[in-house]
């Protein structure tokens, strides 16, 4: 992502840069009034948060970025509630440990590019006659305590309250799992305070489960801890608070988290629903004739924007030496392959099926890097699929793979012939002398 640093004074400018660099993020710098960055820009931070009207303008502009974030100190975080408001697409703390600012920066560009998608989705079902899905439901703010009583608790039960929201709590993680898992919350809050081992071990624990890993997580310390704090971090949180200390600044890092987690949701549902609305239900994957206008919908949207575009194929093939499978058990375990597939590659991420053997899978705002790891990850994990073939004995797995990026000038049709091509050159014979 080409992520831009705007201030109108430079020092202030290239103090953001640094603090941007030491979490392994790399950025340009431009100072002054608001100008066109020298080769395009995807993601604008703004060191200072009265830039509001400046923001507005560049996402005004003919080349917007995807998302204008306010950077604040981490005791200045944004106000709380669910609608921060403000002109800006969110906040990121730059005086953050640098694990948590790079987090921040990566969960803020997974929810752009969700947004961005959803929109071109929109207008694809929109050019085929399609109306749009009903949205997310709106629901009540959650948070959800676990662990041992603490004076933390009231002042969480107090901020949301205040937000028309409500509190749970659990005093062990048996029980906080089981709310987890019955019911859905907009954050979780972790005493680790008296045992912080079990505080931390949940709160990577939640990072390992596919439906709560997004959850925002803060964890309440004991004065002084700073290797919790840091192994909190680590694992995930997206704030740490001291008990006994005033936990506002922490509060207001979690309520930002949870504001970016419900628009992610959204956008989820949303593309979700598109694709379902375009797709094959057998599969998770597009219609072929929705799946080629959209792909000439990215392939242009790409080239006017910049971002890299990516495109990964696969061809299914019984392994070397295995036997061909019955043309009906061939057909209903390729379909199981498509839906792995499907559950495999990112929300953002279009696939299709071609013919009984090919799938395709394209990519916005991603590089070629990333059409390979999405192609190896199916790949590695379908391969462990056997069909059974009608007499008991089974049919293992290989899978050719290609993947490209968009060139300037062309076209979606031109990147899938190209992935395609690709395949084809790989499995053709060798020429013997």
């Amino acid at each position: 992502m080409r992520i831009v640093v705007r201030a109108s004074d430079a020092r202030v400018a290239r103090d953001a840069q640094a603090q941007l660099a030491g979490a392994g993020v790399e950025t340009l710098a431009l100072a002054g009034p608001a100008r066109p960055a020298p080769n395009g820009e995807d993601i604008a931070i703004f060191p200072n948060a009265e830039d509001a009207a400046s923001a507005e303008a560049l996402r005004a502009s003919a080349a917007p970025p995807i998302a204008c974030l306010s950077a604040h100190r981490w005791a200045s975080p944004p106000p709380l509630g669910l609608d921060a408001g403000g002109g800006f697409t969110g906040a990121i703390a730059l005086d953050a440990p640098p694990k948590l600012l790079a987090a921040q920066i990566e969960a803020w560009t997974r929810v752009a590019v969700a947004e961005e998608e959803r929109a071109r989705r929109v207008r694809t079902a929109s050019a085929l006659d399609i109306a749009p899905p009903q949205p997310l439901e709106p629901r009540r703010l959650k948070a959800l305590y676990i662990g041992a009583p603490s004076s933390m608790f009231l002042a969480l039960e107090r901020a949301l309250a205040e937000q028309h929201g409500v509190v749970a709590a659990a005093f062990s993680s048996y029980a906080g799992f089981d709310h987890l898992h019955d019911e859905p919350f907009d954050a979780v809050v972790l005493n680790g305070a008296q045992d912080a081992q079990t505080a931390v071990s949940l709160c990577a624990a939640l990072r390992r489960n596919a439906t709560l890993y997004h959850l925002p997580t803060m964890v309440i310390v004991a004065s002084g801890d700073a290797e919790t704090a840091k192994a909190a971090i680590a694992r995930g949180a997206s704030a740490v608070a001291t008990v006994n200390a005033p936990c506002g600044p922490s509060l207001g890092w979690l309520f930002e988290a949870v504001r970016r987690e419900r628009r992610r949701r959204a956008a989820e549902h949303d593309m979700l629903s598109l694709r379902d609305l375009m797709g094959d239900p057998r599969t998770g994957l597009w219609r072929r004739g929705a799946f080629d206008a959209h792909l000439a919908r990215l392939a242009g949207d790409h080239h006017a924007s910049g971002r890299p575009l990516s495109l990964a194929a696969l061809r299914v093939l019984p392994a070397h030496g295995a036997r061909k499978p019955a043309e009906e058990v061939w057909r209903k375990g390729f379909t199981e392959v498509a839906s792995l597939a499907a559950r495999l590659m990112r929300d953002a991420d279009c696939g299709v099926t071609l013919g009984g053997d090919l799938i395709a899978v394209a990519l916005p705002a991603a590089p070629m890097q990333s059409a390979r790891r999405t192609a190896e990850r199916i790949a590695s994990v379908a391969e462990c699929t056997a069909f059974a073939a009608g007499d008991g004995s089974a049919g293992p797995l290989v899978f050719e793979q290609s993947a490209v990026e968009l060139q300037p000038g062309e076209s979606g049709a031109g990147l899938l012939a190209r992935a395609l091509r690709a395949i084809d050159m790989d499995s053709a014979p060798a020429e013997t002398g």
